[in-house]
This record gives structure tokens, C-alpha cells and sequence, in this order.
């Protein structure tokens, strides 16, 4: 069973964003999927090393991309960046110090962040709606 189901919702209307949330939320799955089997403690470490690595390139694209659209909220999304990559971090080096295991708390963290993120703070830079427009 999949951690999270990307769902039409969570389209930005931005191609790029779109394409890397969509990787990221692949790569949650994969670490939840690779939990679920008990893999061991070196492929489930590889697959964090990966989705922190996709999510620092991922922040850093929507940083770039907010700042050619010239989004007036980039300081504050960037900080907020800065705040989840902390964040990820920290769960990181509990899995490290752990058992192998990855820890409930981490993956509530993973879909709390996701949907809040993009459903909430990402929505923000991204184009409005047909209808809005009118």
C-alpha cells in the first residue's frame, strides 16, 4: 500500500513542480515500501539519501522558478524550505541512530509536509485557475 496517492489536487498547473512533486511523492513510496518489507538498513538509507537529495533540488527549481515569475512570497517560501530541510534532517539522523527502522513519526511528517506544502504554501505561486481568471 502506497503512503500517499498522487491525486489530481495536487496538480500545480506548473509542468516542471508538477513532474518533481510527483517524484518526491514516489520516492516517500518508496521508502514507505521498502519499510513495509523490512529491506535492509543500507537500501532503506539509500532511498532517504535520495529523497533528500531530490527534495533539496526540488526546493531549490521552485526557488529559481518563483523567482523568474517574480512571486513577492519568495523570502517566506524559502525560509519555510530551509525549515523542512531541517526538518527531514533531523528524522534522517533518528533513522541513523535507530535500529534501521523508520520511525511513524517520519513518515506522518512526509505526508503532512507534502499536502500542506503543495496544497497550501505552493498553491500560492501557482497560476490561477481558468475560471479565476474570468
Amino acid at each position: 500500500m502506497a503512503l500517499l496517492d498522487w491525486k489530481p489536487e495536487l496538480e500545480l498547473g506548473v509542468a516542471a513542480m508538477d513532474r518533481e512533486h510527483r517524484e518526491l511523492v514516489a520516492a516517500m513510496n518508496r521508502i514507505h515500501e521498502l519499510d513495509q518489507k523490512k529491506a535492509g538498513r543500507a537500501t532503506v538509507d539509500a532511498a532517504l539519501q535520495q529523497l533528500i537529495k531530490l527534495t533539496k533540488a526540488h526546493f531549490a527549481d521552485e526557488e529559481k522558478h518563483m523567482a523568474a515569475i517574480g512571486f513577492p512570497g519568495l523570502a517566506v517560501h524559502a525560509r519555510i524550505h530551509a525549515d523542512m530541510l531541517r526538518k527531514v534532517a533531523a528524522h534522517y539522523e533518528t533513522f541513523r541512530a535507530g535500529s534501521g527502522a523508520v520511525a511513524k513519526e517520519f513518515f506522518d511528517f512526509l505526508v503532512l509536509w507534502l499536502g500542506a506544502h503543495i496544497m497550501g504554501i505552493d498553491r500560492k505561486y501557482a497560476p490561477l485557475p481558468t475560471a479565476a481568471r474570468r
